[in-house]
């Protein structure tokens, strides 16, 4: 009898190597395929073990922004040592799947309906929730919210932005608005994992009672490259460590336990043999359940240096920006994001009358700038005084300038809290060179507003764009948010000063707040 079962289960294994191998379409790796393949709402049951394990939930897989279930299966073994290690599994298709992503609360709401049907599919064995980045929003969604929590009794988010992206702050502002919009990109998706929005999910969510109802564990990753990646690119924008997408900080659960911080990128970080082993003995149908302790040790964000410029607009031929580069700067990174890829740009410096050709290197993007080019230039001590950078597209296009400065004078710029996130105090620790005007700066602020569409539909809507130019000094460098009611505020600070030494210094902050219907901003 043992010989038999343990010839069973090397046939088993042999055929489940072959189908993960050899399979052409999604619906063909599965046991059974509950709706259209790869389209949303779909469910699909994964290969059964030949002897499931009874203390073993049914793994469910939630996959990531602008992702579908291939994300768990091709390129990726977590599936097939999942299955190997005795795991009933399923794999949920949700709106990303068609291609539309949507917020957490479409997800979550879908993905509630979801785990019903898989839990009467096996009969009502508990559920163990696996989310992939902004899956483990849209899986906290379905259990806190939707009330979806008793199906379920482990919870693993991997890389998921609990409390929101950079990247998704970058992806919403006015300069990459052009460029987001031409790329399908401006999506609600992008725009509920803003900070601002996501901290203030986090308000709504982390005191809920629900919250006790399951274990909660995350991993996170961080590395960002190999260099020249999309990774390597996405973390110049992001405070701290992290996995090129998703901060170290941003990825921790104040009442989930971190299982792992590995040297993966965001690319990386959900592959099975990188992820499986850390959670596949937490996850267990028997194990009691334990009230979970809140830690709130960690800074979530971090407040991150002022070093950096970002310019956007639509392209049709020639696209040109300007910028200035302050005496002591080490190194000049020069990202231009387009929607179509370029071999080279132009640069012009102060006093050159020539434009001189620079190879660039070109990197497509798979997360939240989804099928734009990242183009890379990196320049060591570059001199300073005013550049100008052209590009040329044959066809309509848009772009996005992304200038980060290596420079001393980053740690001496900041732009914080003035009380509250409703108003912002920006401060330069130095006397300005060379300004008879005795005006150190100027600002100059755009907000674009998203608003919440209602009680009863939690995502929000279209932007509506508010403008504010002033010029500041002494006690009066302030930027307001004003209350336009319920909804996102995507907020883009341009800066423009004068060194000590007399050189004109340019740089942009942007800020996500979320505004509540009393006025709480977040």
């Amino acid at each position: 009898m043992i010989k038999r079962t343990l010839l069973l289960s090397i046939v088993f294994v042999i055929l489940l190597a072959l189908t993960f191998r050899t399979s052409g379409q999604a619906s063909s790796n599965f046991h059974e395929t509950i709706g259209q393949s790869l389209q949303p709402r779909t469910v699909n049951i994964g290969i059964l073990p030949v002897e499931p394990d009874p203390n073993k939930p049914v793994i469910v897989f939630v996959q990531g922004l602008t992702n579908n279930s291939t994300t768990w299966y091709q390129g990726n073994n977590m599936y097939e040592l999942a299955v190997q290690g005795g795991f009933e599994t399923a794999f949920v298709e949700l709106h990303d799947s068609g291609g539309t992503p949507m917020s957490y609360w479409d997800n979550g709401a879908m993905l509630a309906d979801q785990l019903e049907q898989i839990s009467e599919y096996f009969n009502g064995k508990k559920l163990a929730v696996v989310g992939y980045s902004k899956g483990g929003i849209d899986a906290q969604v379905a259990l806190i919210h939707e009330g979806k929590h008793h199906l379920v009794s482990d919870v693993v988010t991997i890389g998921s932005p609990h409390w929101g992206s950079e990247l998704a702050d970058l992806a919403n502002s006015r300069s990459l608005g052009w460029l987001a919009t031409l790329l399908g990109q401006n999506s609600e998706g992008t725009q509920s994992l803003q900070t601002g929005v996501m901290n203030h999910f986090r308000a709504i969510t982390d005191n809920r009672w629900e919250t006790q109802q399951n274990r909660y564990y995350s991993i996170a990753g961080n590395r960002t490259g190999p260099i020249f990646s999309n990774y390597w690119l996405g973390s110049a924008f992001i405070s701290g460590p992290s996995d090129g997408v998703v901060s170290v900080a941003s990825a921790h659960l104040p009442y989930g336990e971190m299982l792992a911080v590995g040297n993966w990128n965001h690319g990386e970080v959900h592959r099975g043999s990188n992820a499986l082993p850390f959670f596949k003995d937490r996850i267990e149908t028997s194990k009691p359940m334990e009230e979970a302790a809140f830690d709130y040790f960690y800074d979530k964000t971090g407040t991150g240096e002022v070093d950096r410029l970002v310019r956007g607009g639509a392209q049709n031929g020639i696209a040109e920006e300007t910028f200035f580069v302050e005496n002591d700067v080490k190194k000049l990174t020069i990202n231009w994001m387009s929607a179509t890829k370029l071999d080279s740009v132009e640069l012009v410096t102060s006093g050159d009358n020539e434009r001189k050709t620079y190879e660039v290197v070109a990197v497509q993007d798979t997360d939240y700038f989804n099928g734009a080019w990242h183009h890379f230039l990196e320049l060591e001590n570059p001199k300073k005084g005013k550049w100008t950078i052209i590009t040329y597209t044959e066809q309509l296009s848009a772009y996005a300038l992304l200038v980060k400065f290596d420079s001393n004078l980053n740690k001496q710029l900041k732009l914080e809290e003035d009380g509250n996130k409703k108003n912002w105090r920006y401060h330069a620790n130095f006397t300005a060179g060379n300004n008879h005007e005795n005006t150190p700066f100027k600002l100059f602020y755009e907000i674009d507003f998203v608003p919440r569409k209602g009680k009863e539909n939690k995502q929000i809507g279209h932007k509506i764009r508010e403008y504010r130019q002033a010029q500041k000094h002494n006690e009066k460098n302030k930027v307001t948010i004003p209350d336009r009611g319920e909804g996102a505020y995507n907020v883009t600070v341009n800066i423009e000063g004068m060194t000590p030494s007399g050189d004109k210094y340019q740089r942009t902050v942007i800020k996500s707040i979320y505004m509540d219907d009393k006025g709480n901003a977040y």
